[in-house]
């Protein structure tokens, strides 16, 4: 009987008294006893078994790879992939269970312009139960139209009331140095015009001015553009205080009020003009442009559609102009020392359409 016996699982060869597969360790059979077949009536002969039958078709003469132990590359990725499925699956319906009751199965509604821009929605306002720490507008702290805090001492509120104490007290001492100037000056010339006692222009001038004296004022009607004055022509002064009510009767800002001094013929003079919302103060020479030396807004002083007192004071090369009894500026020019003083009108519209209105007209003479 041979020694040789080969393995049933990978068909290695195994010694006959080996009872496991050296290579795959499978388990090896014990072969069965040959039967005996009696040949010619001789005694009985043991015939050798058969050959061994090949595994997965491999001859035993093949060279055989040993078996590879444990699972394969992808059964094991495969393995880990399912695993790490199962355990997100099992997380998911653990926050469900737990975070379900606050998880809304409405989906959002888009929102509309009005409810924020760019689509973007707007956090909730803040329950008007709930307290807030801004402060509540009240007349005491709204300025210019801006909510604002007033600290505790209110020292704002100081500072303004000592801002407006200050201008009145200024105010009233340029008042109190006026009346002090007017009582030591000499009236030269005043007229109420009530008459034309003091014959100034009337009638129609250059198709364009119609100048009259009716109801106690000095009319100046303007049908086209223009600009006129009327000079007190008796003499000139130099050091002067001049004053006149005026009103833009009709044309609104296309109408000014003007005095104009230290007039003289082929030289110049200045002028101080008034509008509803502008005040200016020009030198104007008997060539080239005007000279502005000074102009603004006279907003809060300025009665626009109403009677404005214009005045100014000269006093060597010191000039002040004086609006509605408010000082607008002084300044120091010597351009023109003397001269005749008058009263002037302008209207800006090529329609026309504008009238001024004066009324007591006065100079006073300055020591």
């Amino acid at each position: 009987m041979s020694d040789v016996r080969y393995c049933p699982a990978c068909g290695a060869q195994v010694s006959a008294n080996e009872r496991f597969c050296g290579v795959c360790g499978s388990r090896m059979e014990v072969p069965p006893a040959a039967p005996t077949v009696p040949v010619g009536g001789g005694p009985t002969q043991v015939l050798p078994p058969e050959p061994a039958g090949t595994a997965f078709g491999v001859p035993p003469s093949s060279t055989v790879l040993p078996a590879k132990r444990g699972l394969p590359v992808w059964a094991i990725v495969l393995a880990v992939v399912g695993g790490l499925v199962v355990v997100g699956c099992m997380a998911i319906f653990g926050l469900v269970s737990i975070f379900g009751d606050q998880i809304s199965s409405t989906p959002t509604t888009r929102p509309t312009s009005g409810s924020g821009a760019g689509g973007i929605v707007p956090p909730p306002l803040r329950p008007s139960s709930e307290p807030t720490d801004l402060p509540t507008a009240t007349a005491a702290n709204i300025t210019g139209g801006i909510v604002g805090v007033i600290s505790a001492d209110a020292s704002v509120v100081r500072t303004a009331e000592a801002a407006t104490a200050q201008a009145a007290s200024a105010a009233a001492q340029v008042e109190a140095e006026v009346a002090t100037l007017i009582a030591s000056a000499k009236l030269i010339f005043s007229d109420a015009f009530v008459d034309n006692r003091n014959a100034w222009f009337t009638g129609v001038f250059e198709e364009i001015e119609t100048d009259k004296i009716e109801d106690g004022v000095f009319k100046v009607q303007w049908s086209a553009r223009g600009t006129s004055y009327e000079l007190y022509e008796v003499r000139k002064f130099t050091n002067f205080i001049v004053e006149v009510d005026c009103l833009v009767y009709q044309g609104g800002g296309d109408g000014s009020c003007s005095l104009v001094f230290d007039q003289e013929n082929d030289v110049g003079f200045y002028k101080y003009e008034v509008f509803d919302d502008y005040y200016r103060l020009f030198v104007v020479g008997s060539s080239g442009d005007p000279i502005m030396l000074s102009e603004g807004d006279p907003v809060g002083i300025v009665k626009a559609g109403d009677v404005n007192r214009l005045r100014v004071i000269r006093q060597g090369a010191q000039i002040r102009i004086f609006l509605n009894g408010t000082l607008l500026d002084t300044l120091s020019d010597s351009t023109y020392q003397g001269g005749k003083i008058g009263v002037s009108t302008n209207c800006y519209n090529d329609a026309g359409g504008v009238e001024i209105w004066f009324d007591n007209f006065s100079i006073w003479e300055l020591p």
